[in-house]
């Protein structure tokens, strides 16, 4: 399910609008290299690029665990902590950038933007990145900053354009209590959400919370999150590796049974049908 028009109380941005407001400052660029198991800790504050080389890089605490082999890209625009941890031994290249002038286009970003194949899709981006960590310095000052800001950019109009981003990541609710619940949900669609915890995420009263939810994104609270734990399902069903039972766990659903009936309403189909017809698509 999607949200075809912003309701009430929302923003429907577009792409261009957030990137229009994306300017980066590059802070420094430098090559870290990791044993097999050893890991880095990227502390809260640091808006981070980071490109594979070599090996297979597992990220932690940005959600779930996402592994990383070569030629592939993180790019974490909020600084949120996280931790690299090389499941063999690894050469990462890696940026850290500080938003500068983003207004409010940052908040349109997601905790992390992850591209697979990056190299392949975006070499332009990947050989900026490149010449930014191992160019001796080169380019500098102003010119450098703005080779940043094209690299965001051109990674998370890469993320949208490859379907990777969640189809409500656009809607902007003008409200910063129901912000926050929304963010939320987005940030552990597997949690036990109920509309009293999601009224205490937005400091308001259980019946006042519901009511302003309903109004500015088109549907009650439960829906709303069903839905952003379908689209989840789906993301995660795409890699042919992941049980349909694994993903029913780790979105907070009781049984098989309760995450297929869930799946099915939304999409038609059963889950073991979808990740079946994705795999021979």
């Amino acid at each position: 399910m999607t949200v075809d028009s912003a309701p009430v109380g929302t923003q429907a941005l577009g792409v261009d609008d957030v990137l229009a407001g994306l300017r980066w400052r590059c802070a420094r660029g430098e090559v870290v290299r990791l044993e097999a198991c050893r890991s880095r800790r990227v502390e809260d504050g640091e808006s981070s690029a980071a490109l594979v080389v070599d090996g297979l890089v597992r990220v932690e605490d940005l959600g779930d665990p996402q592994d990383l082999a070569p030629g592939d890209f993180l790019f974490v625009p909020h600084g949120h902590g996280h931790t690299m941890r090389a499941l063999s031994e690894a050469t990462i290249l890696r940026v850290r950038m500080v938003p500068a002038g983003t207004s409010g286009a940052l908040d349109a970003l997601p905790r992390r933007v992850i591209l697979t194949e990056f190299a392949e899709h975006e070499p332009t981006a990947h050989t900026l990145l490149r010449n930014l960590v191992e160019g001796g310095g080169h380019p500098h000052g102003v010119l450098r900053d703005r080779v940043a800001t094209l690299i965001a950019s051109i990674a998370v109009s890469s993320w949208h354009a490859r379907g990777c981003a969640p189809n409500r990541w656009l809607l902007r609710v003008d409200d910063p209590g129901l912000a926050r619940a929304v963010a939320a949900i987005h940030a552990e669609p597997g949690r036990e959400w109920t509309v009293e915890a999601l009224a205490r995420v937005a400091l308001a009263s259980r019946s006042g919370f519901a009511a302003r939810f309903t109004a500015a994104t088109g549907q009650p609270p439960g829906r709303y999150l069903s839905a952003v734990r379908i689209e989840q399902a789906q993301r995660m069903l795409a890699r042919r590796d992941v049980s349909v039972a694994a993903v029913a766990h780790r979105l907070g659903y009781g049984s098989d049974t309760a995450f297929g009936r869930a799946f099915r309403r939304h999409t038609g189909v059963t889950p073991s049908v979808w990740q079946r017809q994705r795999g021979r698509g």
